[in-house]
């Protein structure tokens, strides 16, 4: 539902004249899962309730890419670009990828000119470069394309083999972007390869592929450290390692026992950094593991109250919001999403909210789900409201907004000072001020660091 621009601003400026005039700031997020389906791809929207991890489905969703999925399971088949607001989806039937914009105010998808990129054989996962290039897609072999605004062109020498007893499943870059990893269809193996942003070309890591001793490792996860996290989807096992340029050396300990006892799928690591969330597709479960120690020293152990129920069935994939203050699971075979609050402190998941069976279709699975947030480290905005004689001017009503649909108000006190928290950084804002008997020019300007000085004054 379409709320009026005119009723929306009347409605916060009624919440903060209630609450004594304190800040709102406005954040949103989007999540976005691909329906992968024989008889057509579709991509379904929702906007996140970043308070309460409510997801409302977007308008004009779901998306029809026009292309074919591949009608079996897989785990990555869609991937968000949030410096640069793309999305990409695998249509493995008709072997290509799917680009679109996203408008940040809406959520709405555009094709982008380059759309659809001509991929490779059996496509299982996509991954996007920290800058947004190269686009890195998995399947019989890894492609890389490099991307502008207008084009997707292969890198030189792409496709790249994987090596002998690897077939890539799913796939992992390190934080940097320096190092890409793929395994965990078939076989013992998985490959590394360092990534040379500049030109997309990948280069195989010295001693690639990587023998785990466990059928089908899966490399699903990196943390800042450089950590390696592997599942070998078909053990109750997740295997750790260091790395030291890109290659990959064991820890002390590993392989840690999951306590899962069905086929695991993908997992994250929470922002904090501090846990492991492994997701079990068999029993529709998430298992939640406590990072211990640093190093080869690295321990993995399962919280207290670990596995959690979904309440879906075969859920494959998950993903965090920015802050990772919610999980968002989805659920392949019921085509739902579940929401979990998250601790941050212990790990624990509760208040799991389901969405109804087939709330993503009516036939297909749901094969990836990801997240989208455009906000930048958040700054503050202070000053004071004076009259053209310099006296202060208490319950002015100050209005922020900007292009990507944020509006906030707040009311100056009794000495004229007014506040805003929590805005998004590096965003061009309109503040404009009312207050009875006075008028004042409206002010706009890009907010990059903290301001304690924008004062107005009322014009003569």
């Amino acid at each position: 539902m379409k709320i009026h621009q005119s009723f929306f601003s009347k409605l916060l400026l009624c919440l903060f004249l209630l609450c004594g005039g304190a800040v709102v700031s406005v954040q949103a997020g989007y999540l976005y899962v691909l329906n992968d389906n024989t008889a057509g791809n579709n991509i379904y929207g929702f906007s996140v309730n970043e308070k309460t991890g409510e997801l409302t489905q977007l308008a004009n969703f779901p998306v029809s890419t026009g292309f074919n999925g591949g009608g079996s399971t897989n785990l990555e088949m869609i991937a968000v670009d949030n410096v640069n607001k793309r999305l990409y989806a695998i249509n493995r039937g008709s072997s290509n990828i799917s680009a679109y914009s996203i408008d940040a105010a809406t959520g709405a998808l555009t094709a982008l000119p380059f759309s659809p990129i001509t991929g490779i054989a059996n496509e299982r996962s996509v991954k996007v470069h920290p800058t947004g290039s190269p686009l890195i897609v998995a399947g019989d072999a890894v492609a890389s394309f490099l991307i502008t605004p207008t084009s997707a062109t292969p890198a030189a020498g792409s496709p790249f083999a994987v090596g002998t007893g690897v077939s890539p499943g799913g796939a992992t870059l390190s934080r940097d972007g320096n190092y890409f990893y793929t395994g965990g269809n078939t076989g013992n193996f998985f490959a590394g390869f360092s990534v040379d942003a500049a030109s997309g070309v990948l280069t195989a890591l010295a001693g690639s592929p990587f023998d785990t001793g466990g059928a089908t490792p899966y490399p699903t996860a990196t943390d800042a450290s450089g950590r390696l996290f592997v599942v070998p989807s078909r053990l109750a096992t997740t295997r750790v390692y260091t790395t030291s340029a890109g290659i990959p050396t064991a820890v002390t300990g590993s392989p840690f026992a999951n306590g899962l006892t069905g086929i695991t799928a993908e997992g994250e690591i929470h922002p904090n950094g501090n846990f492991f969330l492994l997701a079990d597709r068999t029993n529709s479960r998430i298992g939640v593991y406590q990072i211990n120690g640093s190093g080869a020293a690295t321990t993995l152990t399962a919280i207290s109250g670990s596995p959690y129920a979904t309440g879906g069935t075969l859920s494959l994939t998950l993903v965090f919001n920015r802050t990772g203050n919610f999980l968002f699971t989805a659920n392949a075979t019921s085509r739902n999403i579940t929401t979990f609050t998250v601790d941050s402190v212990t790990g624990a998941l509760s208040n799991p909210v389901v969405l109804p069976a087939n709330t993503a279709g009516t036939t297909g699975t749901l094969n990836g789900i990801a997240y989208a947030n455009f906000t930048s480290s958040a700054v503050s905005v202070s000053g004071k409201v004076f009259s053209p004689e310099g006296n202060a001017i208490p319950r002015a009503i100050v209005t922020v907004s900007n292009n990507n649909g944020l509006v906030a108000t707040a009311k100056t006190n009794t000495f004229g000072n007014y506040s805003f928290a929590n805005l998004p950084g590096g965003v061009s804002y309109t503040f404009q001020v009312t207050a009875k008997g006075y008028s004042f020019a409206p002010q706009t300007l890009s907010v990059t660091n903290d301001l304690t000085d924008l004062n107005f004054t009322a014009q003569p």
